[in-house]
């Protein structure tokens, strides 16, 4: 899937020292002026805009800042040295990047309630402006606490149990019917009747409703109706195709910026046609059968728009045994051809009374 940019927002950090927020790209707190420690991480501002000043946009775009390894002092990428106190930064120890950190949501700030005075106020603000209150000190268990997925509710103990037995006792009756299906018993049996059928199919040229996609359509389609649908998927742009993206996110850049992005895919849109064409089809079979062990094919008389089709033949023969009748079904005629009325024959018969085989 591909990743499109919308831009990107300056985010922000709270002071360890005084508890002030300061805007991402400031790398000293605007209040204290402590330096902002590499494991103070950068959060979504409360009012999210896109940066429109170029200088800005430009330092934005780059790669993650590094810390010195000497003074702890952040450094924007690229820089040999530090700004601070001449460190060399090349054991500095880079910012991580790449978290996401939320939906993007553009337009104002969202009001809350003050905590010393509940009046509704926006949410980006260090201080109340009524009552003065210093909105970076209050007390922490007021804070809304980090999202946490709710716990999935644990399945009861007796639900697994009957679930294996459930389990188990399916693939003990499988085993069990395959062993009885497999277990047989020999019985004498004799040829009370046979039985043969054949039958060929009878085709002729009719027109058949297909659909295909319209550079796949047969060069004798008639009766053409076509329409958009969609064919394809990419996840990069294509001639036509159409975008569809996700809602924005916002991805750390490790700079005091986060770009926001869209998990976009390209559907691909072509037409789809219903359409006719003449084709050979199954319009009759003729059929011939018999009680006897000469089979034989049905005599066809096509006419000029016709032709034979598929051929199909099948074959059954009863015995008796012990007063109960068992129907088998040879596999051939050759092996029908054997059975005469009245010759006898040791049947393999399995639990359920189904004969596996015969033997002379």
């Amino acid at each position: 899937m591909a990743q499109k940019s919308l831009g990107f927002v300056e985010l922000e950090w709270t002071c360890k020292s005084c508890g002030t927020k300061n805007p991402g790209m400031q790398k000293t707190c605007l209040s204290c002026g402590s330096p902002m420690p590499p494991e103070v991480e950068f959060e979504l501002a409360a009012e999210q805009k896109l940066i429109e000043d170029k200088k800005k946009l430009e330092a934005a775009q780059q790669g993650a800042d590094t810390f010195c390894p000497y003074c702890g002092t952040r450094n924007a990428v690229g820089a040999g040295v530090c700004v601070q106190c001449g460190g060399d930064l090349k054991t500095g120890k880079v910012r991580q990047s790449g978290q996401i950190l939320g939906g993007f949501q553009p337009g104002p700030a969202p009001e809350m309630n003050c905590p010393f005075c509940s009046t509704k106020i926006p949410a980006n603000l260090q201080r109340c402006p009524k009552c003065g209150g210093d909105l970076t000190q209050k007390a922490a268990p007021s804070a809304p606490p980090a999202h946490t997925p709710p716990a999935r509710a644990k399945t009861p103990i007796w639900m697994i149990v009957s679930g294996i037995a459930f389990l188990l006792l399916c693939c003990g009756a499988f085993g069990i019917f395959a062993i009885l299906s497999a277990r047989t018993t020999d019985q004498r049996g004799q040829v009370e009747s046979v039985y043969w059928q054949r039958s060929i199919e009878i085709m002729e040229i009719r027109p058949a409703n297909k659909s295909d996609w319209q550079d796949s359509l047969p060069g004798d389609a008639k009766n053409i109706s076509c329409s958009e649908k969609l064919r394809d998927t990419s996840s990069s742009p294509a001639p036509g195709a159409v975008e569809v993206c996700g809602a924005p996110y916002t991805v750390d850049k490790g700079n005091g910026a986060g770009e926001v992005v869209q998990d976009c895919k390209y559907e691909i849109y072509d037409q789809y046609c219903n359409y006719t064409v003449q084709e050979w089809q199954v319009v009759n079979s003729a059929q011939a059968n018999g009680s006897d062990l000469y089979p034989a094919w049905p005599i066809l008389s096509l006419r000029t728009d016709q032709r034979e089709g598929g051929r199909s033949e099948s074959y059954e023969v009863d015995f008796s045994a012990d007063g109960q009748n068992y129907p088998y079904h040879p596999g051939s005629e050759s092996e029908f051809s054997q059975f005469e009325i009245g010759s006898e024959w040791t049947l393999k018969i399995n639990t359920f009374g189904g004969v596996n085989a015969v033997v002379p």
